[in-house]
């Protein structure tokens, strides 16, 4: 009886509080690589994985596939990926190349959600897993511009994508839409 006062108490409360997008991130899996390839494969919960793939030297290209271990559909994206060029302390040059895929739960709802980032619009994008199924949620390349740089921060109920462009920054809300299953961004003021 204890137990189903007090969860009535719990539902309560968060019935009362207002709705709002809360957002926890799990451990970001990053691929980073110095002119060559590289490749994993992990598993993002019992059912779901991923590989990807990451190239660096005349042009950086990363590829993901998100897939599921129960049903045959996946989602496959090929991309352009930021390559960072330099010369290092002993004289040598290196072109590296990074891709960053970040797990997303919202708390309201638990939708889980995956931010892919290779530092180009292309491969900047967040996935969303729903019913068995992935599909591509947000694209930056969607956003008007040519960005250098770009990057996702996660707060507690904010999802933003920072941007650079010719040294100039700017950040965009992301707003989810349940009826179309996608964020809408919005130039923050």
């Amino acid at each position: 009886m204890k137990k189903i006062l007090i969860s009535t108490a719990l539902a309560s409360l968060l019935l009362a509080c207002s709705v709002s997008a809360n957002w926890v991130t799990g451990e970001a899996t990053v691929l980073a690589v110095n002119r060559g390839e590289a490749a994993f494969h992990t598993i993002l919960s019992s059912q779901q994985r991923l590989d990807a793939g990451i190239t660096a030297g005349e042009c950086g290209m990363g590829d993901v596939i998100f897939s599921t271990a129960s049903s045959d559909t996946k989602l496959t994206l090929n991309f352009p990926v930021r390559q960072v060029s330099g010369t290092s302390s002993d004289g040598s040059s290196y072109t590296d190349a990074r891709l960053t895929v970040t797990p997303l739960i919202n708390t309201d709802n638990g939708r889980r959600f995956y931010l892919v980032e290779a530092g180009s619009p292309e491969g900047t994008r967040v996935i969303a897993y729903k019913k068995g199924n992935f599909i591509s949620a947000f694209d930056a390349s969607s956003l008007k511009g040519d960005f250098d740089e770009l990057s996702f921060r996660v707060g507690k109920k904010e999802l933003i994508l920072h941007t650079v462009n010719a040294g100039r920054s700017a950040d965009y809300v992301l707003k989810f839409d349940s009826k179309t299953d996608s964020f809408n961004a919005t130039l923050k003021a």
